[in-house]
């Protein structure tokens, strides 16, 4: 009997991809990629990594979205909690800098925020996912050899 290897694709899942699945107004071309890949990650497909800050932006996210009255799913908390058992998650100090991750802001013209995760990114040899438009057209049009 042969021996199968399992590869997984490892990802960098921005805050955005969550709050695409979880926000009930997003548009269908965001919002069904982005539960494609939440649904990758649960099923063992994907290996998603994410910096600490993540469980902080989607929940000020939400926060934003419920005072602005959009719909949001059934219990958004809870998936998120289950969602963060599925992630690696990458701590200031121990897996990334400040310092760096604001040098790569100013080298790619992005905020801290989105650097956070590219730094992650090129650490682990990762695809960088985002439900931003804005970002993702901004990141495809760069030319940086460094650019995860």
């Amino acid at each position: 009997m042969g021996h199968q290897s399992h590869h997984q694709e490892i990802i960098v899942i921005n805050a955005s991809v969550f709050l695409a699945v979880i926000l009930l107004d997003e548009p269908l071309e965001v919002s069904l990629p982005a539960g494609a890949l939440i649904a990758d990650i649960f099923g063992g497909k994907l290996r998603a990594h994410v910096p600490d800050r993540f469980e902080d932006e989607v929940l000020g996210g939400l926060v934003e979205a419920l005072t602005k009255g959009r719909p949001v799913a059934a219990r958004p908390f809870l998936a998120l909690q289950e969602i963060l058992t599925k992630l690696t998650v990458h701590r200031r100090g121990v897996d990334w800098s400040a310092e760096e991750v604001f040098n790569a802001a100013l080298r790619w013209r992005v905020s801290y925020y989105d650097a956070l995760y590219l730094v992650i990114a090129q650490k682990v040899g990762a695809t960088y996912w985002t439900a931003d438009k804005k970002l993702r057209r901004f990141l495809q049009r760069q030319k940086f050899a460094d650019l995860p």
